[in-house]
């Protein structure tokens, strides 16, 4: 029975440290398919090495006391793994999108999954113990039952502790509870010996009690530093909220008259404190120019909500229009109503599900639809594809217009990402207005990243008349602080699209498009 036990807790805590440790990454590396690509490669890296080694050990030095080692130093370097992830990521996020998560992650967590994976081989040895008739069917009962325990390890981290605690702590617990593992091995049965041989297996004994002391003992001084983060962030503006969730490591903070929402490490909205409606972040006044396209809108659907921004100064600006606004995290939402004055009113209706989803569901049609959904620095990819943008026009009125916010580069090497969206965009619209957003007041080269709001619509109109309609603030309609001099922003080259793809469900590699300054 103590064998199974510690097989069963050894391959949860596997699977809830890859879960977490793709988690740690995220405010330095992002939440793309590079990370979790160079996480499970790490962990899959290790289960080699760690089955190859286990079996060499278990061979050499005997099972019962060298399980016990084995696990509580895993649950040494697993309580230690945060204190390493944090020294290491500002360094290995310098090294590109794919090889600094895969060096973070080798570093940081490659240890204790090679000493997880170990003791697999090392509980084959140890069932073997009592003989060979059975052999097969003891190393099948450990095999299930280590799969058994990455399963419950898999759910409950992903479903539950995770959205319930912060992820350092939840880490440096696992290597606790492994830790207290490493003592539940004394209790597996050993064969009487000479006095020479029990002389060994008390060294043993001594060497696996002192190893879970010294985790027990660093374990708990370092849960008391990661357990409480502090009320200032990384930059000195005070901390006001701060989770991980299923999707985001959320973080609102506030400085100088500022209330900032973040996901990992992307701003997401900042909002003026005396003025909630007024947003500090440049882009989302731009996504008003759908009102130019569109100038009678008084339906708006808007994908992503954020801290509820944008829904607020519609709400405020036009008062005869009605907003549907969606997002797939429900903490989100709170956040918004907690800490950025979303308004109860209703005009407003807030949907808690994921934004392709809705719109496949929905029976509604807008006059305006906005998809700003990003999450982190990445985009989720089935929100960029030529099927997503068919859903969208099936949901826009014949007149209707999207507005997408796209974070890229207009032209040259960091440009894939917008130029692949245009594309594809262009295969349902017939026609596609870009607005590079100015950053700090000056329009700046169109080689360099940016938040690029594009407009989709099948309404005819030329570029003089738009451009007159921004002028005018839509016969004044618009009350944006400088959306009449929004058109000199207007992208008026040639969008080069022949060397990127257009992005279907089955072909989006939105990932490998994004490039970062």
């Amino acid at each position: 029975m103590a064998l199974y036990v510690t097989v069963f807790l050894c391959g949860a805590a596997l699977m809830g440290l890859e879960l977490a440790g793709a988690r740690i990454l995220a405010p330095a590396m992002g939440n793309s398919i590079f990370v979790w690509g160079s996480v499970i490669s790490s962990f899959m890296l290790a289960l080699s090495v760690g089955y190859w080694l286990g079996g060499i050990i278990a061979d050499r030095f005997g099972t019962r006391r060298t399980l016990g080692v084995v696990v509580g130093s895993a649950g040494i370097l697993t309580v230690i793994s945060p204190l390493i992830a944090a020294a290491i990521l500002p360094a290995t996020a310098e090294f590109g999108p794919r090889l600094g998560p895969l060096t973070a992650t080798t570093i940081a967590f490659f240890g204790p999954a090679l000493l997880l994976a170990m003791v697999s081989p090392i509980g084959v040895r140890t069932a073997s113990a009592s003989g060979l008739g059975h052999i097969g069917r003891s190393a099948g009962s450990l095999y299930a039952i280590s799969t058994s325990g990455s399963i419950i390890g898999t759910l409950a981290t992903s479903f539950w502790l995770i959205p319930a605690l912060q992820t350092d702590p939840l880490i440096v617990g696992i290597g606790l509870v492994l830790a207290c593992t490493a003592l539940v091995t004394l209790a597996l049965p050993v064969a009487p010996r000479p006095a020479p041989l029990e002389l060994v297996g008390r060294t043993w004994t001594m060497a696996v009690v002192g190893i879970v002391a010294a985790g027990l003992v660093l374990g708990s001084g370092i849960m008391m530093s990661v357990a409480d983060p502090g009320d200032v962030a990384e930059d000195g503006s005070a901390v006001l909220f701060r989770r991980d969730t299923q999707y985001h490591r959320i973080l609102v903070t506030e400085a100088n008259g500022e209330r900032t929402l973040r996901f990992d490490r992307s701003r997401q909205t900042s909002v003026d404190i005396s003025d909630p409606a007024v947003s500090r972040i440049r882009y989302p006044d731009y996504l008003h120019l759908a009102f130019a396209v569109k100038p009678d809108a008084g339906r708006v659907l808007v994908l992503g909500l954020g801290g509820g921004a944008l829904p607020a100064r519609i709400l405020r600006d036009y008062p005869e229009v009605y907003v549907d606004a969606v997002e797939i995290d429900p903490v989100v939402v709170d956040v918004a109503e907690r800490f950025f004055a979303l308004p109860e009113d209703e005009r407003l209706q807030v949907y808690v599900e994921d934004a392709r989803r809705y719109v496949q569901r929905t029976g509604k049609r807008y006059d305006i639809v906005v998809v700003d959904c990003y999450h982190a620095d990445a985009l989720p990819f089935h929100l960029t594809t030529q099927e997503f943008f068919e859903e969208i026009s099936g949901v826009l009125e014949p007149d209707g217009v999207c507005a997408y916010n796209i974070i890229s580069a207009v032209e040259g090497e960091r440009s894939d990402l917008f130029r692949s969206l245009y594309r594809t965009a262009g295969t349902v619209w017939d026609h596609l207005w870009v607005f590079p957003v100015e950053r700090n007041g000056q329009t700046g080269s169109p080689k360099t990243n940016r938040n690029i709001v594009m407009l989709a619509t099948d309404v005819r109109i030329d570029a003089a008349e738009l451009l007159g309609r921004i002028e005018s603030g839509v016969d004044g309609r618009v009350k944006v602080e400088g959306f009449e001099e929004f058109g000199e922003s207007l992208y008026r080259g040639l969008v080069e699209q022949g060397d990127v793809p257009v992005l279907t469900d089955s072909h989006a590699p939105t990932d490998s498009l994004i490039r970062v300054n």
